[in-house]
């Protein structure tokens, strides 16, 4: 419910652009945010990004699948491939920790799972649960390296037995990775 209260990342920027062509329109001739073709109006909205926010990489996480009990106590189960946004400046730094965190993060995040609530998990475009996700991250990391989170192929599914989807072409992660191969009964 509360999502639905705050604006999502797309208004506030298409909010952003609107107001920018507004007061930009005072006395010149600009053409209007209907006139704009895709790219201008994605090259307007990048000019007002804070610069930290253009500069961000994605870095593999790995995969998870957790066990959520319903308010019935039955299961359902929770995956997804995890990537995470950092600042490009910061990914060395994040490769190098991730290997030392592996096993915490992983419990962090089935706990984080497990203790969600169902709506937050089923919400469509998982806004509190992205946000605790990264919480938790810098948390067990003792840094905010990451920004945000996009999650991948990510589903509930009530049987134990559905196996994990997978994309067309699977990607590996660079260098071994973090994560890789965690599908088969984990988190249960």
């Amino acid at each position: 419910m509360t999502s639905l209260l705050v604006p999502s990342k797309t208004c506030r920027l298409a909010a952003l652009a609107t107001l920018v062509l507004l007061l930009a329109g005072c006395g010149h001739s600009t053409a209007s945010l209907a006139e704009l073709d895709s790219k201008a109006l994605i090259e307007l909205i990048e000019q007002h990004q804070p610069k930290e926010q253009r500069d961000l990489v994605e870095v593999d996480l790995g995969r998870l699948r957790a066990v959520h009990r319903l308010p019935t106590g039955s299961p359902i189960y929770v995956q997804f491939h995890l990537v995470g946004l950092v600042p490009a400046d910061q990914q060395a730094h994040l490769a190098e920790l991730l290997p030392q965190y592996e096993k915490r993060l992983r419990d962090a995040l089935l706990s984080l799972v497990q203790r969600s609530e169902t709506e937050q998990l089923t919400d469509p475009a998982l806004t509190y649960f992205r946000g605790e996700v990264v919480t938790t991250i810098n948390r067990v990391l003792g840094e905010t390296l990451l920004q945000s989170v996009v999650f991948s192929d990510f589903s509930i599914d009530r049987d134990a037995s559905m196996p994990w989807s997978t994309p067309a072409t699977e990607a590996k992660p660079k260098g071994g990775g973090h994560g890789g191969g965690h599908g088969g009964g984990h988190g249960h």
